[in-house]
């Protein structure tokens, strides 16, 4: 059996489920974690879910890591009351140990739990750089600026995390006048590139999809096509044909990271591609969510229970 970590909001997992339906599957939605029944001993786990369903540890053959998430981080407006905040809080140390009991067993596939802790955005440019051309970057804070005065530059969030509670507003990348920054503040301050398109790439244990999206439509609006509504861009990415040396680049690349799935995120002016960032969990359904060029069915192929398992490292 095949048991994905996940939580009930997430469309990728309903995306996948919706083509794994004859497959045995288990769906561990953390958000939901009242609804299901746990139990964890020498001899392993087990699971129970709200319709009965019940798996042992040792039915497991592969396990994948979607985005699980606590309520309080997903609705971090929302107060919740203490007993429930510590209820939770119980469990989801449980499971992440029940994940760890399946990456010992060698079950864990695909997508490495919280991988963008072990290999965040400034490790990533650093590998970056020795296969890839990377816009210069400076993080800081009371520090002034290393950018020649008059250069354009933009600044984006490391996290994401909302700057404004009550509308949800993140920063997305934006571009800035530097030394209108405030000095109190930390920033993430990068080199602007005037790009022809964006590249999005998906890595799949040694296959690579790759996909553009023209810059030219929304560059009045944004430079960061993330901040646009997802009706806007989700259907303008074309299938994209990567020269070979960025192909073996990026092979070498994961490898180096030890990440054997990511969305590598590029931008590309006449021909150099401009590395930006690799989301070790990143969501790529909206790229192949009819199954036609070859992505979904890669990664169906790596989760499928019968098929043979290819474990992340253990060492991670």
């Amino acid at each position: 059996m095949l048991i994905i970590f996940s939580t009930s909001y997430d469309t990728t997992v309903d995306l996948l489920l919706h083509y794994l339906r004859s497959a045995p599957v288990f769906r561990y939605n953390t958000d939901r974690w009242e609804d299901y029944q746990i139990e964890i001993g020498p001899s392993g786990f087990r699971l129970q879910d709200p319709a009965g369903r019940l798996v042992n540890s040792s039915d497991i053959t592969k396990a994948l890591w979607r985005k699980p998430a606590k309520n309080r981080d997903l609705f971090p407006e929302i107060e919740l009351p203490e007993e429930t905040a510590y209820c939770e809080t119980e469990v989801w140390y449980a499971m992440r140990e029940m994940v760890n009991i399946l990456w010992k067993e060698r079950k864990i596939v695909l997508i490495e739990p919280l991988g963008d802790l072990r290999a965040g955005k400034f490790v990533q440019l650093d590998a970056a750089s020795r296969y890839f051309s990377v816009p210069d970057y400076q993080f800081r804070l009371g520090f002034g600026s290393s950018f020649p005065e008059g250069a354009r530059v933009i600044t984006k969030s490391l996290t994401l995390e909302p700057v404004a509670s009550a509308s949800h507003s993140v920063l997305f990348a934006t571009l800035v006048d530097d030394c209108e920054l405030s000095p109190s503040c930390p920033w993430l301050v990068q080199e602007y590139v005037h790009a022809d398109a964006d590249i999005t790439v998906v890595f799949v244990r040694g296959r690579i999809f790759a996909y553009e999206l023209d810059r030219t439509p929304f560059l009045d609006r944004t430079v960061d096509w993330r901040e646009l509504p997802v009706d806007d861009t989700s259907d303008n990415w074309q299938v994209h044909q990567l020269p070979d040396a960025v192909m073996t680049g990026i092979t070498a690349f994961m490898e180096e990271l030890g990440l054997h799935f990511g969305r590598l995120d590029f931008l590309c002016r006449k021909g150099t591609y401009y590395f930006l960032e690799v989301n070790p969990n990143g969501q790529w359904a909206w790229l192949d969510a009819e199954r036609k060029n070859g992505l979904l069915s890669a990664i169906i192929e790596e989760i499928l229970p019968g098929t043979p398992c290819n474990p992340i490292p253990v060492s991670r």
